[in-house]
């Protein structure tokens, strides 16, 4: 990629608005400050200096630009990491040259040709056969138009026993087809289709790379049968993890990023349903409930989730249990009525309608789980007494005390026998035991691991004298010629010295460049870029600069000879150490 580009592509950024999607940041100074997102952390320690376009914690010491950033918080290589930030600043780079990139690395690339053949077979099928004109007809009629197949790429998988299996046999080996899980073979050697006479839905990884499938049944005969299960899903494989991939993100992190949220929906269809309504952040799990892994995963795209499950009583049992998962997450929750799921929601009402709804009719955990838990049997006081036990630590750990109350006034609402000044007494203990425990929490002796205060790096007054140097170079061409010109100058820090090399070369160090050094020299580049430096260089700045460097330059020399004597006067060497003592003698008189 040009080098141009990208120093064209950091400039149309700001490094604060990119951290600021998943990062919060109070501004402090002309600097803002935030929570280190690269280890844990309660005080905050994150530094990202605006002016000079990097960040900096003081607790890990992670130090980067814009590009770094992106490369380490999405564990993305330097040249993906551009294309992310090229999104964000509406800049066009041309893609393929990294998908041909990512091919060429891959161990796995066969697998994803296979599927990729695989769904391009099931598409051809769906649309340009008889055998697919009912099954075309059937998502007609759930409200699909041949642009939404085609943007899904939903396929249809016959109803034979191996037609995938003859069309793919003969494009790829044994070994890829029998760890595609796209086949079962049998005891009789013969080899079916894993998928028979399903509407396929292609799950593809956040690059786009189809890495599985699941198949609805959608004829009336399948429907009758209780014994087949309306959706199946690939089997795990060498490409594939149903507990980590997300149905829809490869097309929907786009707008997830521009809205800075996503909706977690149940299904397929609900994803689908939620794109025909204009809603096109939105993705499902794999059929399966939401894993640590698939958080973890979503944690690199946004900060905020709205779930949006089915309303039925498994939908919102699978609501309250994701709650549990997102709790480093901002929430919302949406209720569908009358226990539909967001596909029936259209067909009873609209695709306007149901966009409204997941806009405006948002619920806090706190409200959701007031009404989740609540007891059927309201009369029964003993369940009352139950339920306001269950919700009062819930509305006590919420850190609004204005919304605290507002949540005491909805449970004593839904209540017979309680008022508020009851509920509020029985939120008030939670409240105390709380405190409590957060005092002899404090008390409690703690090991040396923990330490909550951000730490300043100790930062040597020559590694300090050399960090200004090198900063004076970066920013002014002629003391980095004046420097050039001394054969024997280098600087004490190794890091420093690969970096000095680099820039005496090529007059600068771009991003490329410097992200392709080791990381122990990336961050000996920031220290020196964080060096509080006015513009202007005084008079006798680099004079001062190298009168510390010399000075400190011999007081190193000092105690490594004052070493040695100790060594050799302990060893029974007394010529050697009287040969230093005269040596650390005139080093003295050098200092003064």
């Amino acid at each position: 990629m040009d080098k141009d580009l990208i120093n064209e592509i950091k400039r149309h950024v700001n490094i604060v608005d990119v951290i600021g999607e998943v990062v919060s940041l109070t501004k402090t100074g002309r600097n803002f400050l935030g929570l280190c997102p690269f280890h844990g952390e309660k005080t905050p320690s994150f530094n990202v200096v605006e002016d000079k376009q990097f960040y900096h914690c003081f607790g890990c010491g992670k130090s980067g630009d814009v590009f770094k950033f992106i490369e380490d918080y999405r564990d993305l290589s330097f040249l993906d990491s551009v294309a992310v930030v090229a999104e964000k600043a509406g800049i066009q780079i041309a893609q393929p040259q990294q998908a041909e990139r990512r091919q060429e690395v891959s161990p796995h690339q066969p697998l994803y040709d296979i599927h990729k053949a695989a769904a391009d077979f099931y598409h051809t099928v769906l649309m340009t056969t008889k055998l697919g004109e009912k099954a075309r007809h059937y998502l007609y009629e759930r409200g699909l138009s041949d642009d939404m197949i085609k943007h899904f790429q939903i396929g249809l998988a016959p109803n034979e026993a191996n037609y995938l299996y003859q069309a793919l046999s003969q494009q790829f080996d044994e070994q890829t087809l029998l760890n595609s899980a796209l086949f079962n073979p049998s005891e009789n050697q013969m080899i079916y289709d894993a998928f028979q006479n399903r509407i396929m839905f292609p799950l593809a990884d956040e690059y786009g790379r189809i890495v599985a499938f699941s198949g609805r049944i959608w004829t009336a005969e399948a429907s009758a049968n209780t014994q087949q299960a309306k959706y199946k899903n690939s089997r795990a494989s060498l490409i594939f993890n149903k507990s980590y991939e997300l149905y829809h993100l490869d097309q929907a992190k786009a707008s997830i990023k521009k809205h800075h949220e996503v909706y977690i929906m149940e299904g397929f269809m609900d994803v689908v349903a939620a794109y025909r309504a204009g809603v096109e952040n939105a993705v499902a799990s794999m059929g399966t409930a939401l894993t640590p892994e698939h958080v973890k995963h979503l944690s690199r795209f946004t900060q905020k989730v709205v779930l949006v499950y089915d309303g039925d009583k498994a939908g919102q049992a699978a609501t309250a249990k994701a709650l549990e998962e997102l709790r480093d997450f901002v929430v919302e929750i949406v209720r569908l009525p009358d226990q539909m799921d967001p596909d029936e929601f259209i067909i009873k009402n609209s695709e306007e309608a149901l966009a409204e709804f997941l806009a405006k009719q948002r619920l806090s955990p706190v409200e959701f789980l007031l009404y989740y838990l609540k007891p059927d049997n309201l009369d029964n006081l003993q369940a009352q007494i139950a339920f306001v036990e269950q919700m009062a630590p819930v509305i006590a750990q919420t850190p609004s005390i204005t919304a605290q109350n507002t949540y005491i006034h909805k449970l004593a609402e839904l209540l017979p026998d309680f008022d508020y000044n009851q509920v509020e007494a029985t939120v008030n203990q939670v409240r105390v035991h709380q405190r409590q425990e957060f005092v002899q929490e404090s008390r409690r002796p703690q090991g040396k691991q923990i330490t909550e205060m951000p730490f300043l790096r100790q930062v040597s007054p020559l590694q300090r004298a050399e960090n200004q140097l090198f900063n004076r170079m970066v920013h002014h061409a002629y003391i980095l010629n004046d420097y050039r010109q001394k054969e024997e100058f280098q600087f004490i820090s190794p890091e420093l010295q690969t970096l000095y090399q680099s820039l005496s070369q090529q007059g600068e160090i771009t991003s490329v460049e410097l992200s392709q050094m080791d990381e122990s020299v990336q961050q000996a580049w920031y220290m020196a870029m964080e060096e509080d430096l006015p513009e202007e260089v005084a008079t006798d700045e680099l004079y001062q600069i190298e009168r510390t460097r010399q000075r400190e330059l011999l007081k190193r020399d000092n105690r490594q000879t004052a070493q040695r004597i100790r060594e050799q006067a302990n060893a029974g060497d007394e010529l050697a150490a009287l040969e230093e003592l005269n040596r650390l003698i005139a080093l003295k008189r050098n200092m003064e």
